[in-house]
């Protein structure tokens, strides 16, 4: 069997409440927006052209065929090489930023590599925040495929171990979610498609991978925009957390406006540079670039940290909370040899609901791999009132 043979119905999605709401909105409206968050594969990455070829542009096109007296609003708030945590972070100035979404799809499984916890806390925190941004708004988990996880599966017959995260949360909100990964790494076991045929690298799909997960994808909206479903038509209200730490205030704060006693430390506008990866200069950064350079964040709420640019310069930070001992927190990794990329970094997590404090100052040390001791952070990053 080859993949331009197989013709067995998709059917790894589980159904949940379905988006019912989202469908009947569709049925009555004129129009509707539709939001994706995710990473590199949500953004295009390995299409040849990402706004047209990329499983996201494809679903996009669906929909439109699908509802041709809907006038929709398509935002595309992926951001390539993030993690779920990043993103409920951002989630409301990115996803929602031209206001409340009636679908959201959210595509994290291929990069969350932290554990349970902090996938459980940002998927849980971008669950409730889109609630209460917008208590009709349906949300769809989608699982894509990459390399490591299709080795994982060969050898376990379970799919990368995010995926049991993201469940746990989809199961308690009752959200659909769709298994493309697992239906490639079937077809890849039964040798009806070989890595390089989807791939040119470990995770982003070319064309005919894009292709094939969006045929997926349009096959599970079709059973889950459904008006028939009435149990996704229920109570817009959620259950209790969780994680009683989840990232359900989570929110970004510019760095000039929210930080004391600041030392050494200077805002730049309009910072460019050519090694770039998942943006676009020029950005508006706060710099710190010599080792004692430091700041003080007051915030309330259970955690805390920064987004930030690591290059090939970037140093390490260290942090006190609440003043308790400095802890070395690393920023440089080996990404950052060949370019500058957005990442972020915990400084604080799962404290006691209050006010709390972070000491945070450029590290001495650094790794031996860095040009320098730089940190140009994009944001400060709270997840409190």
């Amino acid at each position: 069997m080859t993949i331009r043979q197989e013709e067995e119905r998709f059917t790894d999605f589980i159904v949940r409440g379905a988006l019912a709401r989202c469908a009947r909105k569709l049925a009555e409206g004129k129009e509707a927006t539709v939001a994706f968050i995710g990473g590199s594969v949500t953004v295009g990455a390995g299409a040849t052209d990402a706004n047209a070829a990329s499983y996201r542009a494809l679903a996009c096109r669906f929909l439109e065929r699908r509802y041709p007296h809907i006038a929709f609003t398509f935002v595309n708030a992926a951001i390539g090489g993030t993690d779920s945590a990043y993103g409920a972070f951002r989630l409301k100035e990115h996803a929602f930023g031209q206001g409340p979404a009636d679908l959201l799809f959210v595509e994290f499984a291929v990069n969350d590599a932290g554990g349970r916890t902090r996938s459980l806390r940002a998927m849980e925190g971008i669950v409730r925040q889109a609630k209460r941004i917008n208590p009709e708004i349906d949300l769809c988990f989608v699982y894509l495929a990459n390399r490591p996880g299709a080795e994982r599966y060969a050898a376990t017959g379970e799919p990368q171990a995010s995926v049991a995260h993201h469940e746990e949360v989809a199961e308690h909100y009752g959200i659909p979610s769709v298994h493309i990964g697992e239906r490639i790494y079937r077809l890849l076991q039964a040798g009806g498609l070989r890595w390089e045929e989807l791939s040119g690298d470990n995770v982003h799909p070319n064309d005919l991978g894009h292709s094939l997960y969006a045929g997926y994808l349009r096959q599970a909206l079709e059973e889950l925009l459904v008006l028939d479903l009435q149990d996704g038509i229920g109570s817009s209200g959620v259950p209790a957390p969780l994680d009683p730490y989840s990232y359900e205030h989570a929110g970004m704060k510019a760095p000039e406006h929210a930080v004391d006693r600041a030392s050494g430390w200077k805002d730049v506008r309009g910072w460019t540079t050519e090694r770039t990866c998942s943006w676009t200069p020029p950005a508006d950064i706060y710099l710190g670039e010599r080792p004692g350079d430091e700041f003080l964040l007051r915030f309330d709420g259970t955690a805390a940290g920064i987004s930030l640019l690591a290059g090939p310069d970037t140093g390490d930070l260290e942090a006190a909370v609440d003043r308790g001992p400095y802890r070395t927190v690393p920023l440089f990794d080996s990404f950052c040899e060949r370019f500058y990329r957005p990442k972020i970094a915990l400084l604080a997590d799962g404290l006691e609901p209050g006010s709390h404090t972070v000491h945070i100052r450029i590290a001495a040390g650094k790794d031996e791999r860095s040009a320098g001791h730089a940190v140009r952070i994009l944001k400060l990053l709270v997840n409190g009132r």
